[in-house]
């Protein structure tokens, strides 16, 4: 079904209005079609409680669709709502699986996929739905509330709508309903791992509201349709309704072979996996010219070959890295290397002297096709050479010791966490990762890095417990001081002197008064005054930045200090 367009659904579900499109409708001529149609969409229907409409799937082992098969599916008598239940004799007791009274031989061998459920304590004892738990652990799925279905992350990293609910309002007499729809390409690998068959059972009751008193005998029977997967009885009342009820085999198991190849990271199809070309430097070559990265095209060191090695970099410009910065819930960017959840991983990275971002062409090799089309439209010719860091740890094999103060920030303050110093606490487990260098020269990217060392450094202090030690201190601080202040009182009340403490504490001021000129309602002159006089006095925003988290990394380490020994 398209879950965006539930046209197809309500014709079924809705009375029509106009006595010659109800006879129609009655006649049911159209649901067979429906039901074929629908079960080629991206998603098909797995559970349907609406209005003359109802739908309900489970698996079977796969079976010859015989004259005896056929015939026991036809008994079958059942609902999501039966489920797991405790039987007893009068001395004995035991426990049926839910399918135990389905009515038809064949079903008692299946899987129930959805399971109907209501409690009395909760919610006027709203009717709730939960999945096969063997189905959800084996396809890897989680209930995610907010999207009402049972979800995983795609190849993309994003959220995938594997099972979802869709709860049906505004029907006429307002009543309600509701639909259970799966992802077919998904389901298929589990039908496929255990050889299973959707079965859909179907009951489709048509009258005329507020005008039926019952079926006389006036009403014929007859096969359903002439489909070669739906199997049922359509019974007809002239002038009064009729009600059709049968089922639907469908055929959706995927081969083991493709299930295979797709967990061995092995191409699922026939089609090769795509690589994108980038301009490189191929040092081995001594030439910058256009290179794939496919690693048929690449040799090691080890391989005597007039191919490029596989380490040859590639340069590109430092907007490459700002989509990662957009979504910190998909993407994590670490100092030197970046991942998608549950997809893919860019081994390592770093910037030049000149802000070029670079990287290796068998890393770029390991990403999604897509993802390396991204890399390469900020592809450019290298403008200096490699890192300093790069050319160390990479090439030379030996650790980067140079002093870097982003990260030699963040451990103290992993430290001080660690810890649990009362005078700062990191309020969010996240907020370390949202901080990092800004890397292109754009004043938003500025701002917003900004906004985030504030949020982790300054919003992490304890007002409460800072006021009470200033106190204890004999300082008597006036009320109206909020941390950073009350801060410099308890430096100055433990024998530092004034302005010695207001040196400490500057930092500190500095990233929290340029978030407030940079992110606040009313910035303005003042923020471009601020940004023209960084980029004056350090030549670019990532530079500023570096001075402001060297300067504080100072600082936490002093009161640090200062604090352990009082």
């Amino acid at each position: 079904m398209d879950l965006f367009n539930l046209e197809g659904i309500y014709s079924l579900a809705l009375e029509p209005e106009n006595q010659i499109d109800f006879d129609h409708w009655m006649s049911q001529e159209g649901v067979v079609d429906y039901l074929e149609d629908e079960a080629k969409e991206e998603y098909i229907i797995i559970y349907s409680s609406l209005p003359h409409t109802f739908i309900h799937s489970v698996l079977i082992p796969n079976v010859e669709p015989n004259d005896e098969v056929l015939k026991d599916l036809q008994k079958w008598s059942y609902n999501p709502f039966s489920s797991w239940g405790l039987t007893c004799s009068s001395d004995d007791a035991w426990v049926e699986p839910p399918l135990s009274s389905s009515g038809s031989e064949t079903l008692k061998t299946g899987e129930q996929i959805v399971f109907g459920r209501s409690f009395e304590g909760i919610n006027n004892n709203q009717s709730y739905y939960e999945l096969n738990q063997k189905l959800a652990h084996v396809l890897d799925i989680h209930f995610v509330p907010e999207r009402r279905s049972w979800c995983k992350l795609d190849d993309h990293g994003d959220m995938l709508d594997v099972f979802k609910i869709l709860e049906i309002d505004g029907l006429p007499k307002n009543e309600t309903g509701t639909i259970i729809c799966a992802k077919k390409e998904v389901l298929s690998e589990y039908l496929g791992v255990e050889n299973l068959t959707l079965i859909r059972m179907f009951d489709f009751t048509r009258y005329k509201s507020g005008n039926f008193s019952g079926w006389d005998n006036s009403r014929e029977s007859v096969d359903f349709g002439s489909s070669a997967s739906i199997y049922g009885s359509l019974s007809i009342a002239p002038g009064i309704g009729s009600y059709s009820r049968g089922f639907q085999l469908i055929e959706l198991s995927l081969p083991k072979e493709h299930i295979v190849n797709r967990v061995w990271g092995r191409p699922v199809d026939k089609e090769p996996k795509k690589y994108c070309a980038y301009i490189a430097h191929d040092w081995k070559n001594k030439d910058i010219t256009e290179i794939s990265c496919d690693p048929t095209c690449l040799s090691n060191y080890f391989t005597k070959s007039d191919l490029p090695f596989e380490i040859t970099p590639a340069f590109f410009k430092p907007e490459v890295l700002s989509k990662y910065k957009s979504d910190r819930a998909k993407y994590k960017l670490d100092s030197r290397s970046v991942s998608c959840r549950a997809s893919w991983h860019l081994e390592t990275f770093d910037v030049n002297s000149t802000g070029q971002v670079h990287t290796y062409l068998i890393y770029l090799s390991r990403l999604p096709y897509e993802e390396q089309l991204h890399w390469k439209q900020y592809n450019e010719k290298p403008k200096a050479p490699l890192s300093e860091r790069a050319i160390k740890t990479d090439f030379e094999g030996q650790f980067y010791e140079k002093y870097d103060p982003l990260p030699s920030l963040k451990r103290k303050l992993d430290k001080l966490h660690s810890e649990g110093v009362h005078w700062w606490v990191l309020r969010d487990e996240n907020a370390p990762d949202k901080v990092h260098y800004p890397y292109t020269d754009s004043k938003d990217e500025w701002a917003e890095e900004i906004l985030n060392l504030d949020q982790l450094l300054v919003e992490g202090l304890q007002e409460k417990w800072l006021r009470k030690k200033a106190k204890a201190l004999g300082c008597n601080p006036d009320a109206r001081l909020r941390a950073l202040k009350l801060l410099e009182t308890i430096l100055v009340g433990i024998d530092f002197e004034e302005e010695h403490a207001r040196e400490i504490m500057s930092p500190f001021h500095v990233v929290h008064n340029l978030r407030s000129i940079l992110k606040g309602h009313t910035s303005g002159t003042e923020a471009e005054n601020e940004r023209k006089n960084a980029l004056k006095e350090h030549g670019s925003f990532r530079k500023h930045f570096e001075k402001i988290c060297s300067d504080c990394d100072e600082s936490v380490e002093i009161i640090a200090e200062a604090f352990k020994e009082k």
